[in-house]
């Protein structure tokens, strides 16, 4: 087996892979998607599977990744894991909201708005609070929560002239301020990193249209996460507003039904890497908030019950309880697993 790795603008996630690759003794190389020669080196060998990891920070490389891996997938044929179908409603908020409302799947309801004028007549109308969001933009940056009128009409003013930026400084949600300092001096390369992050994060200008959402009450999310067969959850705790970004976590194991929902999500549209960012609503049940086919967790375990870290899996109709660390290297050892029995199952037919 010969896998490509197809490398981002800047996240280092494409060393996961590597790192999972190693292990399992397959043999890959890496292509710098952003490079101008992208498509000779994806074709100069015949790789069986080409392993990605979608950007998430500057909407000009999203769009840019997105369509190659368009190219790669959908033109080409080739395997790639997580495919487009994934990547596109990966940081993508204006295009997930689209995909929900087109496949009439529950989510809080969200506004796109491309001229001002009616942007206003929204913002004059709607019931506060509202939750504007960044197109692109993880960890709850770029995530306001709009509780004033005039406040609300001027970030869709400066969203129509100027632009808009998301939030750009260290997140100040995550606490343990201690434990960050430390790190920071044991490792001083981590600042030039930081700096560069933040700068990225400065400089993506959101100008020219809006995106907001109903306002949800929740005490947390939850989160849900499927990797080929395994299925694992907890709850993000909210600190403040929001639950995004704050890294709280409670390991609260996933219902039932929470189980089937997303599992029945994944099954119907293929999505063979998933996480799922959901609240509860009384009288609409989940809600879909966020969904992304790659995602950090700086927990070395996103899922336990009693106590004990595992995971979920869907055996004869039932969920059962796995005991176990299967999210070893952010998740990649558990998905390369994973392409590994799908790269077989297509060689067998």
């Amino acid at each position: 087996m010969l896998a490509a790795i197809l490398q981002n603008d800047f996240d280092l996630s494409y060393q996961n892979w590597e790192e999972a690759c190693k292990k399992f003794n397959i043999d890959y190389n890496v292509i710098d998607l952003i490079k101008e020669d992208w498509s000779e080196k994806a074709q100069s060998r015949d790789y069986d599977i080409y392993l990605s990891c979608p950007p998430g920070r500057e909407e000009i490389f999203k769009k840019l990744y997105d369509e190659r891996i368009y190219i790669l997938d959908k033109i080409l044929g080739k395997f790639v894991y997580p495919g487009f179908n994934e990547i596109s409603l990966h940081e993508n908020k204006r295009y997930l909201s689209y995909w929900l409302r087109a496949n009439k799947i529950n989510h809080p309801r969200t506004y796109v708005f491309y001229r001002k004028e009616e942007a206003d007549v929204f913002a004059k109308s709607i019931e506060l609070p509202v939750v504007g969001k960044m197109n692109i933009g993880a960890s709850g940056k770029g995530v306001i929560i709009f509780k004033d009128r005039e406040e609300l009409l001027r970030y869709i003013h400066r969203a129509f002239s100027t632009g808009i930026r998301q939030e750009w400084g260290p997140n100040l949600k995550m606490g343990d301020y201690r434990r960050r300092i430390l790190n920071i001096i044991k490792k001083p390369e981590i600042i030039s990193r930081k700096l560069t992050i933040y700068k990225k994060s400065f400089n993506e200008l959101q100008k020219g249209f809006v995106v907001f959402q109903e306002y949800i009450e929740h005490d947390f999310e939850w989160r849900v996460v499927k990797i080929g067969n395994s299925f694992f959850g907890h709850q993000k705790v909210k600190q403040g507003d929001k639950a995004s970004g704050t890294k709280g976590i409670d390991y609260i194991a996933p219902p039932p039904e929470l189980l089937d929902f997303v599992n029945n999500i994944c099954v119907k549209y293929k999505f063979n890497s998933m996480a799922i960012d959901l609240f509860e609503d009384k009288k609409r049940g989940y809600l879909i908030n966020e969904m992304q086919c790659i995602f950090g967790h700086v927990q070395p375990y996103i899922c336990e019950k009693d106590g004990n870290p595992g995971r979920f899996l869907l055996k004869d109709g039932k969920w059962e309880f796995e005991e176990g660390m299967f999210n070893t290297n952010l998740s990649y050892d558990l998905r390369l697993q994973h392409v590994v029995q799908l790269h077989k199952k297509i060689n067998s037919k």
